[in-house]
C-alpha cells in the first residue's frame, strides 16, 4: 500500500486568498493545528503590517496581537474552518490530511495534501472545482516507508535520480563543498569511472533540484529577511 501526495493551487472565495490579493508581493504561510490557525507573514514595514493586521482581524478570530519575530509577523487565530469553506474542510471530507504550511500568495492558495486512496484524488478535485479555479501542480506516489516525520526529507530528495544522488554524495564525501575546496570534479569523476562532463551534469542537476526543493523552507526560516551582504 502507498500514499499519494497532490499539490495544487486554487482561487475561490476565501478571506485569506483575498488577503493575498491585497498584498500580492507577500507570501502568507498558514498552519491549521489543534483548533488554531497560525499565520506567518514576512513583512518589514510597520505600516504595511498594521494594514495586514486590520484585515486579518476581519478575516479571522484573532487570539492575540501579532508577534514580531525577526522580519516576520505571526498571528494566532482561532480556527475558522467552522465559519468558512476552507480547503481543510474539503480535504477532510475526501479523506486527505494536510502537509503544511498552506501558502497564500498573489490571489492563490497553495496546498499539499496526502491520502491513502488514489480514488480520493478524483473526488477531491471534483469538489475543489466547484469552488473556483483549481490547477494541479503535482501528483506522486509515496511509499509507506516514508513516515510523517520524514515527509520533508522525501519531498526534498525523491525527485533525484540514482546517479544524481550518487554524484551529490560523492562530492560531499570527497570534500568538494569544503572551503577551501579539497578536490576537483575531474578527480571525483575519475574515482567514479565517468567523464568529468558526465559527473558535472549529474551534480548540477542534483544541486538544482535540492535547492529548488528547500527554497520554500528556507524562505519560511528566514521570514523573507534580506540576505547578508557578506
Amino acid at each position: 500500500m502507498s500514499m499519494y501526495e497532490v499539490s495544487f493551487k486554487i482561487d475561490y472565495d476565501y478571506p485569506f486568498i483575498a488577503l493575498s490579493k491585497s498584498f500580492p508581493e507577500l507570501r502568507f504561510n498558514m498552519w491549521c493545528l489543534w483548533g488554531r490557525e497560525l499565520l506567518e507573514i514576512p513583512v518589514h514595514d510597520d505600516a504595511v503590517a498594521s494594514q495586514i493586521e486590520k484585515q486579518v482581524k476581519k478575516a479571522g478570530r484573532l487570539v492575540d496581537k501579532s508577534t514580531v519575530s525577526g522580519n516576520r509577523r505571526i498571528f494566532l487565530l482561532k480556527c475558522t474552518c467552522d465559519i468558512y469553506d476552507s480547503v481543510w474542510n474539503i480535504a477532510g471530507e475526501n479523506e486527505f490530511f494536510d502537509a503544511p504550511p498552506a501558502v497564500y500568495q498573489g490571489g492563490w492558495g497553495f496546498f499539499r495534501l496526502i491520502t491513502f486512496e488514489e480514488d480520493n484524488i478524483r473526488s477531491l478535485f471534483k469538489d475543489l472545482n466547484t469552488r473556483g479555479r483549481t490547477e494541479l501542480l503535482g501528483k506522486k506516489e509515496i511509499s509507506l516507508e516514508v513516515l510523517p516525520s520524514s515527509m520533508w526529507v522525501n519531498s526534498v530528495f525523491s525527485d533525484l535520480t540514482g546517479k544524481q544522488r550518487s554524484a551529490l554524495l560523492k562530492a560531499q564525501q570527497y570534500g568538494y563543498y569544503t572551503s577551501p575546496r579539497n578536490i576537483t570534479t575531474d578527480s571525483i569523476a575519475r574515482s567514479m569511472g565517468v567523464s568529468r562532463s558526465t559527473f558535472e551534469e549529474h551534480l548540477r542537476k542534483a544541486e538544482n533540484k535540492v535547492i529548488s526543493s528547500i527554497a520554500p523552507y528556507l524562505e519560511l526560516y528566514t521570514g523573507g529577511s534580506e540576505p547578508e551582504s557578506h
